[in-house]
């Protein structure tokens, strides 16, 4: 094997680092490391090989202090990048749920998670998205505590009728698939339904404010310029906008948002990404309705009568219904 002296060079400073007492000194060092394995520093067949090398050198104690369990979840999330095994990827995300850790690190080690299965679909099983809504639960149960969100339901009678919501976990340029589908959605809401709409960039994709030192981190990319914009331009049509910083999820940007949908009371709110915890606490006193299901595929028509639809449920008093049934057949 050509590469296995290349191999154990990385086998040796990865065991010297997971063994170290602070593995938090390390925290520089160990995203060089993944960066450059994970770019193509080692073929498939090397990434295996090391990860055997490390699975033989590494031992955890069942009682485990705070710094054996950030060496734990860091070696787990190492080698599930490094094999894309299904039972490694049910190991970490089991070790995320019972790791003694706040829940905003607990959330952001959940959301990078979400960006492996987002790359290699095939590591998902029905055990690992088991837990991992799970897990989401039970993050949003801690923001929606700490932000203090009131359940009471806004009546149809009591919401703007002509305003809508428009929540992105991401807003680029339109060259971006996901950014030209909130396009798309917001011109058909300002030219065909003839209502007023904001976009909302909730910036929380794959949070990077509460980190713990990992062999590799994704953040998100996000445009600095739309900072303090007040307005983007949709197909020439100028449409309210709103970016959280790059805090989010932030306790006090949510409770600032959630006060800000209950002063506009729209009619309904579109969530465009999933396992948005905005979007999750906003659905208690508004309808949301997931982006994927108006905008499935890049086509204004299709999105035009997809609107028509879920505002027609929603003005008879359906959609609820629609939802209650969804997350029944989830829980089955």
């Amino acid at each position: 094997m050509n590469e296995l002296p290349i191999v154990k060079e990385y086998e040796n400073r990865i065991l010297e680092i997971l063994t170290s007492d602070d593995i938090t000194e390390c925290f520089d060092e160990m995203l060089q490391i993944g960066a450059r394995i994970i770019s193509g520093a080692l073929s498939p067949e090397g990434k295996l090989e090391l990860s055997n090398r490390i699975k033989r050198g590494m031992y955890f104690w069942p009682n485990e202090t705070t710094a054996d369990m950030l060496r734990h979840v860091a070696y787990l999330h190492l080698m599930v990048r490094l094999t894309f095994d299904r039972d490694y990827f049910i190991e970490l995300l089991s070790y995320i749920e019972g790791i003694r850790i706040d829940e905003r690190y607990r959330f952001f080690l959940l959301m990078q998670t979400r960006y492996i299965s987002y790359q290699k679909p095939e590591i998902l099983s029905v055990e690992a998205d088991r837990i991992f809504h799970r897990v989401y639960l039970r993050c949003k149960k801690y923001y929606l505590d700490r932000v203090g969100v009131a359940p009471d339901y806004i009546k149809l009678q009591d919401r703007q009728c002509d305003q809508t919501v428009i929540l992105t976990q991401q807003y680029l340029t339109d060259s971006h698939r996901e950014t030209h589908l909130v396009n798309l959605i917001a011109q058909e809401i300002l030219v065909s339904m003839c209502q007023k709409t904001i976009i909302i960039n909730t910036n929380d994709l794959l949070p990077v404010g509460n980190v713990v030192p990992l062999f590799g981190i994704e953040g998100h990319n996000s445009m600095q310029y739309l900072a303090n914009a007040n307005n983007v331009f949709v197909r020439g049509l100028s449409v309210p906008f709103f970016q959280c910083g790059d805090m989010m999820p932030s306790e006090n940007e949510l409770s600032v948002i959630m006060g800000t949908l209950r002063e506009i009371r729209p009619e309904y709110i579109i969530s465009c990404g999933d396992h948005s915890v905005t979007a999750s606490m906003a659905a208690r006193f508004l309808p949301v309705i997931p982006g994927y299901e108006i905008a499935p595929v890049d086509d204004p028509q299709t999105i035009r009568e997809n609107l028509l639809n879920y505002r027609r449920m929603i003005e008879e008093k359906r959609f609820w219904q629609v939802r209650f049934r969804i997350q029944e057949q989830k829980q089955k």
